[in-house]
């Protein structure tokens, strides 16, 4: 199973900005935290960036179509009046992508509930990221920067903790992950093969040379730096 998790915006793209808040920070906080979350459960999670980099609506797409992503999730945040949490399919989204993103909806939209914000539904867009993908897609605005009352849950970072768990929550249910159970280490031999760290097969109790650890170290800098 692997999921491309898209962190909205970036670098020369701030986004939408509203009450000393930019929409590609809030999204980079809130995507480091879904992808902590994800690393306990049995999926291989691809982001479109880890950082503050700029990376092209294309670029995003076709990152996901070449992994042959099962799922696509876009994080964004919303603004232009109003308040709470929608999210948005294709016109032409296929029957399966409308179920999980359904599913994807129904569960992010109880934390917002719970908390008071408003569930304004699953709606239609011809975005970039949605047109362009191949695999069932979702793009999710998670409440106003220019509302005040949104923008300072937004900038609380246990809000934003506790809204990435919910994502998480949502996409572990959408998706049917499973949790991981105890320490594997031919699984996590086989994440470090599976996010482009390592490229061979090796064995658990093998030994490691200084070379293939700061090579290992080296492509893990390159993608933050990156």
């Amino acid at each position: 199973m692997v999921i491309v998790l898209d962190l909205g915006h970036g670098g020369r793209d701030p986004g939408a900005v509203g009450f000393g808040l930019q929409e590609k920070d809030v999204v980079l906080a809130l995507g480091r935290q879904v992808l902590s979350f994800l690393e306990d459960y049995q999926v291989n999670v691809i982001p479109t960036r880890t950082s503050d980099v700029y990376v092209s609506l294309a670029d995003r797409a076709n990152l996901a179509n070449h992994h042959k992503a099962d799922f696509f999730c876009s994080l964004h945040i919303n603004s232009g009046g109003g308040s709470g949490f929608e999210s948005y399919i294709h016109p032409d989204a296929s029957q399966k992508s409308q179920s999980m993103a359904a599913t994807l909806h129904r569960e992010v939209s109880k934390f917002y509930l719970e908390r008071g914000f408003p569930d304004r539904g699953l709606k239609r867009a011809n975005f970039a990221v949605l047109r362009k993908t191949t695999m069932p897609a979702v793009l999710l605005e998670n409440l106003f920067i220019d509302n005040p009352q949104d923008a300072a849950c937004l900038a609380d970072p246990v809000f934003l903790r506790d809204l990435a768990f919910a994502i998480t929550g949502g996409l572990a249910r959408t998706l049917g992950l499973k949790k991981r159970t105890g320490w594997d280490p031919n699984e996590e031999i086989k994440r470090l093969k599976e996010h482009g760290l390592i490229t061979g097969d090796h064995a658990p109790n093998a030994a490691v040379t200084w070379g293939e650890l700061a090579t290992v170290l080296n492509r893990l800098l390159d993608r933050f730096e990156n």
